[in-house]
């Protein structure tokens, strides 16, 4: 079956198709294209009709699922919208002439310092284009982008995928985190030694939790871990109330004041720390997915937005 060949299949049928799968529901399809839920049911069916089968079911406590045809004309569904992107790119070079969703992923820790930001950024530069988000952590979030369910990701370019291309971004360095009554508050460097009779906070999400032990082993310490916790706000709570010290990997000049959250961040010293590369941010998405116009802009604008030369100055 290719739908690509049928004359009778219309694009609009197509887009409303892929967007009520990607959704999981009508009622969220409706939200992200402004229509009604039942335009939308109505061009699924006539879809439907022409091809020959049923390619989802509609139930109100699952939301939307796939039949096995489903699955198949969802992805050569997408492949033709992507295709249409490209023909309509050819002559609109103007980002505020690409219209239509993007589904894009974010690390967790990443998101309050990178998302919103970036969705004003690319609010301005593609104001027709409807952005959702998801955020997830990396093995998860490579899986979303392999499987096609999102169009590119913010992750960490550690332990990535050989399926997955990547843009580097921004590089962020391991920090110690201390609360504000440390004795080493005023110290310019901290190094693991200096901590090390101190209990840790772990933050234990891949890769960055794995970095971090990397980090004591290359030291040659054991940490001795109080906490755990996947949550880089949890983290910094708990070592603003004197549970023990953290590291984090962190780009200073997106995150908030410190002071504010009664807790010092502090480089961390030892010429062992820096013979790793440094951790970078980047944006990820699959080798074997052709950007459409859409996840392109979104790329362009990050780099714009997050790349070396956007901090050079």
């Amino acid at each position: 079956m290719n739908i690509s060949l049928n004359p009778s299949i219309t694009l609009r049928q197509v887009l409303h198709f892929v967007v009520a799968a990607e959704a999981g529901t009508m009622s969220e399809a409706a939200r992200r294209l402004h229509m009604a839920p039942s335009a939308i049911s109505m061009s699924i069916a006539e879809l439907e009709r022409i091809v020959g089968a049923q390619l989802c079911i509609k139930r109100k406590s699952k939301g939307l699922t796939l039949t096995s045809t489903g699955v198949v004309v969802f992805r050569q569904a997408r492949q033709l919208l992507e295709m249409a992107d490209e023909i309509t790119s050819l002559a609109k070079r103007d980002r505020t002439d690409i219209r239509g969703p993007l589904t894009v992923g974010c690390f967790m820790p990443l998101g309050p310092t990178i998302i919103s930001p970036m969705l004003a950024d690319f609010a301005d530069q593609c104001p027709h284009v409807e952005v959702d988000f998801i955020e997830g952590y990396h093995e998860d979030l490579q899986e979303r982008l392999l499987n096609g369910s999102i169009d590119a990701a913010f992750i960490y370019d550690m332990d990535v995928s050989p399926a997955l291309k990547t843009a580097p971004l921004l590089s962020v360095e391991p920090y110690i985190l201390l609360p504000d009554n440390h004795p080493l508050r005023e110290a310019e460097m901290v190094s693991l030694k200096d901590v090390a009779a101190s209990p840790l906070i772990f933050f234990d999400a891949p890769p960055v939790s794995t970095r971090i032990l990397d980090m004591y082993r290359d030291a040659g310490l054991t940490p001795d871990i109080r906490h755990r916790s996947r949550s880089y706000a949890t983290v910094r709570s708990l070592v603003a109330s004197g549970r023990g010290v953290a590291v984090l990997f962190q780009q200073p000049m997106l995150d908030a004041p410190y002071q504010e959250l009664r807790v010092v961040l502090k480089p961390v010293a030892g010429s062992r720390v820096h013979t790793r590369p440094p951790a970078t941010v980047s944006l990820a998405w699959a080798r074997s997915m052709k950007l459409n116009a859409r996840a392109q802009a979104w790329v362009d604008v990050a780099v714009e937005r997050f790349g070396p030369e956007a901090y050079s100055a």
